[in-house]
């Protein structure tokens, strides 16, 4: 466990997890930032985040965790819990002391993560960095913290005692932030760059084999940044009728598919929310059980996309994405030998792996 008057606060059981029976629970109080960070936990953990479950072990006013990170292949549980310093409406100082809730996990085998409302609000992408390295501490399973290598730390948060909490609720202490987060998550996205990750992957290692035996190359990164990556796709976003709908930018989803099944270090995301000209761009990263490609045309199809940039290679796509017009999609794949179609505008991959990975010349 961590300094426990720091956030984020992490606890680990010592006890065996028992035999747990969840059963549904629905949560009327559910807050503004847990409805937000939801959508970065659902996409990052997909089928292993629940919500509006509790214990099934007879209590009359059972604890119901913010959200459950459940694995059942290593029968671990994680209570993931989001910390506000004063309630909204009443400003009672609320979270001075968890001790008795958490020794109710704790007792039951879980684990437990705490963050403070401002973590999750500013900085999603490092919250989630922190349950990937619990994860991978827990099981020894590398692939959930992959993506997440190169990504700054958290900024720790003090935890506040009562005096504290109150002194935050006269000065509306939470509005300072909450703003920011009231104006991203009523945003829809203009554009979706949505990229199959092993395909990217590959195409990053080929090209760094390529790149080690080029005598003009002084050094290079190990893996591409994903802010450079998408500074050089986002000129290509032009074709596209865009209308600024976030404080006069353009707001835009980036989404990397990848198979819990495949290593995908080669890549790695180096900012949270990123800003280039006038665009913001907020990222996910999937890890998935599913095949890459179904899951991505299910996504445009199911979600009604209409302007989309995919970045894949595979020949299971042409058939996939045929009755998609080429006015809705751009595709970014190899320039030779390549398994998509030609009806559609393209960008090729290699010049964007090149630049992200920031290249020194002699």
């Amino acid at each position: 466990m961590n300094n426990p008057k720091e956030y984020p606060l992490i606890f680990y059981s010592q006890n065996p997890v028992t035999e747990q029976k969840l059963i549904d629970y629905p949560n009327s109080k559910t807050g503004f930032t847990e409805s937000f960070f939801e959508q970065k936990l659902q996409k990052y953990f997909k089928s292993h985040i629940l919500k509006d479950v509790v214990i099934n072990d007879g209590r009359k006013f059972p604890y119901q965790p913010d959200y459950v990170f459940h694995y059942a292949e290593h029968n671990l549980f994680i209570d993931i819990e989001i910390d506000e310093p004063y309630a909204y409406i009443s400003k009672k100082p609320i979270h001075i002391d968890d001790e008795k809730r958490n020794d109710y996990f704790l007792n039951k085998g879980w684990s437990i993560i705490r963050f403070a409302e401002i973590q999750i609000t500013k900085y999603p992408e490092l919250c989630c960095k922190i349950i990937s390295e619990h994860i991978r501490n827990l099981t020894g399973e590398n692939i959930w913290i992959e993506g997440f290598h190169e990504l700054d730390e958290l900024n720790i948060v003090k935890a506040w005692d009562f005096y504290e909490a109150s002194t935050m609720a006269t000065d509306s202490y939470r509005q300072t932030y909450l703003k920011f987060l009231k104006t991203i998550n009523v945003q829809k996205s203009c554009v979706n760059i949505i990229a199959d990750g092993i395909f990217l992957d590959i195409q990053i290692r080929k090209t760094k084999a390529v790149l080690e035996n080029e005598s003009s190359i002084k050094e290079f990164n190990e893996s591409a940044k994903v802010s450079i990556f998408l500074e050089y796709i986002v000129p290509y976003i032009g074709h596209f009728e865009c209308e600024k709908n976030f404080e006069g930018k353009i707001f835009i989803e980036f989404t990397i598919y990848i198979s819990k099944h495949h290593s995908f270090y080669s890549f790695s995301f180096d900012t949270d929310f990123i800003e280039i000209e006038n665009y913001i761009i907020n990222c996910y990263y999937v890890r998935t059980e599913k095949m890459n490609c179904f899951e991505i045309t299910n996504k445009i199809k199911d979600e009604s996309l209409k302007q989309v940039v995919l970045i894949a290679d595979d020949p299971a796509y042409p058939t996939l994405i045929s009755d998609i017009s080429s006015d809705e999609l751009i595709l970014v794949k190899k320039y030779r030998n390549s398994f998509m179609p030609s009806n559609y505008r393209y960008v090729n991959i290699d010049i964007l792996i090149e630049n992200s990975l920031e290249i020194k010349y002699h």
